[in-house]
């Protein structure tokens, strides 16, 4: 099992990090990937939260994500079909502090056979490393 984890205190409310991280068509900004949205979030639910899939395209290799939840506390993501990973799961906490939020990014998954653990893990945590960093930047661009 694959386990990165990352964390970064952002000068940013629980709404504003959910609301950019919400903004699927924006989230390259972030991420070495694009996203296209492919199904809206359900009714009743926060523009782009749950409910919604996505579609993201990464060296060439497409997938689908799917919204699992999304509220100032965090957001929760699930990998659809088990590709190119299995059971990919990825949890964004907010935890507000007293001028910032604490942002913890937590992703497991299985890596299939031809993926060593070792790669996917360096991958990973580089995204999400590379994901907070960014978005901490795009809050706070001293």
């Amino acid at each position: 099992m694959v386990n990165v984890y990352y964390q970064k205190n952002i000068a940013a409310t629980p709404k504003e990090l959910r609301d950019t991280l919400l903004d699927h068509q924006n989230l390259s900004d972030f991420f070495n990937a694009s996203f296209k949205v492919l199904k809206a979030e359900n009714d009743n639910e926060i523009s782009g939260g749950k409910g919604c899939v996505r579609e993201v395209t990464i060296l060439g290799v497409r997938f689908k994500e799917e919204i699992v939840r999304a509220d100032t506390n965090g957001i929760e993501y699930r990998v659809v079909d088990d590709f190119p990973v299995k059971a990919h799961r990825g949890v964004i906490a907010f935890t507000q502090q007293e001028n910032s939020t604490n942002v913890s990014y937590r992703i497991t998954c299985r890596a299939p056979w031809y993926i060593p653990n070792w790669l996917l893990t360096r991958l990973l945590q580089n995204d999400i490393e590379q994901c907070l960093d960014k978005l901490g930047a795009r809050f706070d661009p001293r």
